[in-house]
């Protein structure tokens, strides 16, 4: 019985010390810090970071730490600048009182850098380098290049150098000139040097190395020329040389332009180059007189009237473009002035021919496409006859470097396509990849739907496309079937996988292995992943509770700097080898966290009214108790199970709640996803949202009474439009929404652009013009419903507000007034669409906090109220 008792009392004690967890308060949002300049050393010994405290008004210490990895030294540098690594082991370079140091940290040996001219080191080396004037100067600026060693603490000179340019490899490419001679050398540091040219130091123009760095070009003066108009071809693997072209033996036909004769990077094929030339005018001004008239003109280009509004300045017609065929000797015009916005030139100087865009049909419709639209011309790069091949398109063709290819997604098919020069159509190739390419869940005709373009293998002769999991080859010379590099692993196991955010990766080529980021579709979580030999996936690091994300690699490959996050984990630093089998915890920012009553996170799937799965996020206080029911308040923009692992930060609002506060103080926060139906956005959030609350109900978590709503902007709009809908909210928070479509639809943004691109092409998703469809605009405006509404309402909308009109708000406002419904606006004056002054983001978090305290539960009515 004593035993039973004891045991007893023991549990009591733990719930008292884990009830008397804090609450996220203002305190908290003093306290709370995160991580900036994060750096790991080239050898991924040291690692570096500094911290800002969350709160904009606390001071902040000058600081920045260094540490050991995986532990070891810790040291903290006070009132430094512009601290990098530098070397291939233990040296930083810092600044601090106008003085340059050297540090090494395995030694404690500072040393003072004395040069005064700008240093930098050579990224996979030990080498600092720097450059200074030669003395005394003579007819031709030289510099005397310096390479300080670290480790040997000597240096290398060259002296005479006129121009200059390190390799990848970490040679050097250099013009020299010694009294009246010059010379062209390249080499290693402190190693041999070859000479790919020498001459007579007048007769020498510049360089210009090409994108492969084993060779390009210079220029020379000609017998009898004033000017450097020989162009010879340089090869660094035979130190050989070649006339390509002479310059003088160029025309242009066309009096109004002169050529720029300067170098380029050439190949050893190169066929075409893209002509560098000087209109003979004098420059247009472009500056508009001040005036206090505006004149605005129903057919001019949206682009247009944005510039000379916004800068006071004209817009420019487009330059014209001349290529130039080095074996046939004859100049090919492929753009006029102003005839095509751009023209799109492969990387390689060897085409069949160019593309060129011409928007000028599309310029107005920009005010409600938002995304221009385009002709594409295909210009033959021989006879420079153009031929339009699409008509009205959104995007441009994507050259391969090699200039054999161009593929093209067609948005409104949506399908990958290859250029046929033959017949002049892009072919689908997209078909022979066995699922979609184009992401359904993407709502907006704004945004683009293809999954993407991941790179290029075979020396351009395949194109490698991302879907909704993996990645995919498809050789467009016929000769293979297409087929996944990575092997299916991704849709297996529900892993999306991409690199990085853009997810190009450029010539797969060259790449042994490839870090790719991998989302688990089913637990919301990123983790690493590796492409190796582009035809097998190895999964690096992933847990299905966090997201893992690379902060830094060490320039060897040895080691990585990364964090781990999800609502409850701070993304601290961690440092691991490169294939994460060994892991250290390098920081620990905000231990405080466990001192707060921060809760939990987890994904709800129910069924929507439609019939079809939804998620969402659903944010739980601690010590959750199911047979209890909760205050709920339902918060949402968009869709937002992409980033349930994303830490959320304790701060003031400029806008919206903050999750940890509400958490800790006994609330709920629902964030469901929403997917929107063309011309029916506010019965697609009402069909997600509400299907959603009324899960929550079915299950015990809540009931009518104890819920509120928030959201701003669109989310704004969203809940005010739920209120016209329903009674099942106690309370709603409206912040900066538009409450009239057919209000906002016509008015100018301060991006200079109208708004009618969000209504048509964005993110209201009406689909069609106001003229076209004015029952539906009517429909989805909550003001045209408003005496539906039997929900108390807090408008947040402020005089600023450049993105929602302050218009908006009042009229919701205004109407709910007149129908004698309880209403409450708050305007920050002279404040935006979001706040930015600390002493209102402190009142606008009070007051979001006392009002759905006072209707949720119970407390007492704040006299603002």
């Amino acid at each position: 019985m004593k035993k039973i008792v004891l045991l007893c009392t023991l549990a009591l004690s733990v719930h008292s010390l884990s009830a008397q967890k804090k609450a996220v308060d203002e305190s908290a949002y003093q306290s709370w810090q995160r991580i900036n300049s994060k750096a790991l050393s080239y050898n991924g010994k040291w690692m570096s970071y500094s911290t800002v405290f969350q709160d904009e008004e606390k001071e902040n210490k000058k600081q920045i730490f260094i540490q050991e990895t995986p532990k070891g030294k810790r040291l903290v540098l006070n009132d430094i600048n512009d601290l990098k690594f530098i070397g291939k082991k233990d040296w930083i370079q810092y600044s601090k009182n106008d003085s340059t140091l050297l540090q090494n940290l395995k030694t404690g040996v500072k040393k003072l850098w004395k040069s005064k001219h700008y240093t930098n080191p050579l990224e996979g080396t030990d080498f600092l380098y720097y450059t200074r004037p030669e003395s005394p100067k003579g007819a031709i600026f030289l510099q005397r290049l310096v390479c300080y060693n670290l480790e040997s603490n000597d240096s290398t000179f060259v002296n005479n150098i006129k121009s200059s340019r390190f390799l990848k490899n970490k040679s050097i490419v250099y013009v020299q000139i010694e009294k009246d001679q010059v010379f062209l050398k390249h080499g290693a540091i402190g190693g041999k040097q070859e000479t790919i040219y020498s001459g007579k130091a007048s007769d020498f123009g510049d360089f210009q190395l090409n994108d492969k760095e084993n060779g390009g070009s210079f220029t020379l003066k000609g017998n009898n020329s004033s000017d450097f108009n020989i162009v010879y071809y340089f090869n660094l693997n035979n130190n050989s040389t070649k006339v390509v072209f002479n310059y003088d033996e160029i025309a242009l036909n066309d009096s109004n332009f002169s050529i720029s004769k300067t170098a380029y990077g050439l190949n050893e094929n190169t066929r075409f180059i893209t002509l560098l030339v000087n209109s003979n005018k004098r420059p247009e001004n472009t500056q508009i007189a001040k005036s206090n008239v505006e004149i605005w003109r129903s057919n001019q280009g949206t682009m247009e009237r944005r510039q000379e509004l916004l800068r006071s300045s004209k817009t420019l017609p487009s330059e014209q473009k001349f290529i130039y065929d080095i074996q046939d000797k004859k100049v090919i015009k492929v753009a006029s002035t102003g005839e095509f916005d751009q023209v799109l030139i492969p990387e390689s100087g060897n085409y069949k021919g160019v593309f060129a865009i011409d928007k000028k049909p599309y310029a107005v419709e920009t005010d409600w496409t938002f995304n221009e639209r385009n002709d594409i011309y295909w210009i033959d790069a021989t006879t420079g006859k153009s031929t339009k091949v699409l008509t009205g398109v959104f995007g441009n063709p994507t050259w391969n470097p090699q200039g054999s290819f161009a593929v093209y997604y067609d948005e409104k098919e949506k399908v990958w396509t290859v250029f046929d020069p033959a017949s002049m159509q892009f072919k689908n190739i997209s078909s022979q990849i066995p699922f979609p390419i184009s992401d359904d869940n993407v709502d907006m005709k704004s945004a683009n739907t293809a999954y993407g373009i991941a790179g290029w293998l075979n020396n351009g002769n395949t194109v490698v496309l991302y879907d909704q999991f993996d990645l995919w080859a498809i050789d467009l010379t016929n000769q293979k079937k297409a087929y996944s590099l990575t092997q299916g692993y991704g849709r297996k196991n529900k892993v999306e996988l991409r690199y990085g955010e853009q997810g190009f990766i450029g010539n797969l080529d060259q790449k042994k292995t490839v870090t790719l980021v991998g989302f688990d579709f089913d637990h919301k979580s990123n983790g690493v992943f590796q492409l190796n030999n582009n035809n097998s996936v190895a999964k690096i690091f992933a847990n299905p509770d966090y997201s893992v994300r690379i902060e830094a690699v060490s320039g060897d490959n040895s080691s990585v700097l990364f964090s781990k996050s999800s609502y409850t984990i701070f993304p601290d630093l961690w440092w691991g080898t490169s294939t994460f089998g060994s892991q250290s915890k390098m920081t620990d920012i905000n231990p405080q966290q466990k001192d707060y009553a921060w809760g939990t996170a987890k994904v709800l799937t129910w069924k929507s009214f439609n019939g079809k799965e939804n998620q969402g996020n659903l944010y739980l206080p601690d010590h959750y108790d199911s047979k209890k029911t909760y205050p709920v308040i339902v918060h949402f923009y968009e869709k937002h199970t992409t980033d349930f692992t994303t830490y959320q930060q304790p701060e003031v609002s400029s806008s919206n709640i903050n999750i940890p506060s509400y958490l800790s103080q006994g609330y709920i926060v629902f964030q469901p996803d929403v997917h929107y139906v063309y011309g029916d956005v506010g019965n697609s959030v009402y069909n997600d949202v509400m299907s959603g609350v009324e899960y929550l109900i079915a299950n015990g978590i809540t009931e009518k009474g104890k819920i509120g709503i928030q959201g701003h902007s669109f989310g704004g709009y969203e809940t005010s439009f739920l209120t016209t809908k329903t009674d099942l909210f106690t309370c709603a928070i409206v912040g900066s929404g538009v409450s009239n479509f057919t209000a906002n639809y016509p008015v100018m943004r301060s991006n200079g652009i109208s708004t009618m691109f969000k209504y048509e092409a964005d993110q209201y998703r009406m689909g069609s013009s106001m003229h076209d469809n004015l029952d539906g605009y009517i429909k989805n405006s909550p003001l045209f419903s408003a005496k539906n509404i039997k929900t108390p309402i807090l408008i947040f909308h402020n005089d600023n507000d450049r993105a929602v009109p302050y218009q908006e708000g009042q009229s919701l406002f205004f109407a709910l007034r007149r129908l004698g419904k309880p209403a409450l606006l708050v305007n920050y004056k002279k404040e935006g669409h979001t706040l930015d002054d600390t002493a209102n983001r402190k009142d606008w978090t009070l007051k979001m906090q006392q009002y759905f305290d006072y209707y949720l539960k119970g407390a007492a009515k704040p006299d603002w109220m």
